[in-house]
């Protein structure tokens, strides 16, 4: 009996240890943006948690989804690389979006239809990030919450 008591303490400490063991490849989260709905001239900054053990973390991806009942329209981009944080290999990265530059460019307006005088749908979006650290390794994909542009 003492045994499995002795067993069961330990094998509680070595998954307590490993809980919080930052890994090789990035990790990305999703906290926030600044405002959920945005005019189309307007600007939103998006902030995300990141996890790297080596803390040398090179670019960042977006895709764009367009989620309006016309159907989506995907587009993933570079969006450039990512602040030197040097030996840190847990931070808050900041992401400032210019709306039409940045998020909507390529998508028509949708206008609404026998509206009067004529008006365009709000765009309803969904952001998607990942990183690419210096050694290749790619992060999971951090969904975002959706944003509503307002044409």
């Amino acid at each position: 009996m003492k045994r499995i008591f002795v067993f069961s303490v330990l094998t509680l400490a070595i998954i307590a240890c490993n809980k919080d063991k930052v890994e090789s490849n990035p990790h990305l989260k999703f906290k926030s943006f600044n405002n959920d709905v945005v005019p189309s001239n307007g600007f939103v900054r998006a902030t995300l948690e990141f996890t790297d053990q080596e803390g040398d973390l090179d670019s960042i991806f977006v895709t764009r989804r367009r989620l309006n009942k016309r159907g989506p329209a995907y587009f993933e981009y570079y969006y450039g690389q990512t602040p030197e944080f040097g030996e840190q290999n847990r931070g808050e990265l900041q992401i400032d979006f210019e709306v039409a530059k940045d998020l909507i460019f390529g998508l028509p307006a949708i206008g609404i239809p026998g509206s009067t005088p004529p008006r365009n749908e709000p765009d309803t979006l969904q952001l998607r990030f990942y990183l690419k650290d210096k050694e290749g390794h790619t992060s999971d994909t951090a969904v975002a919450s959706t944003l509503i542009v307002i044409r």
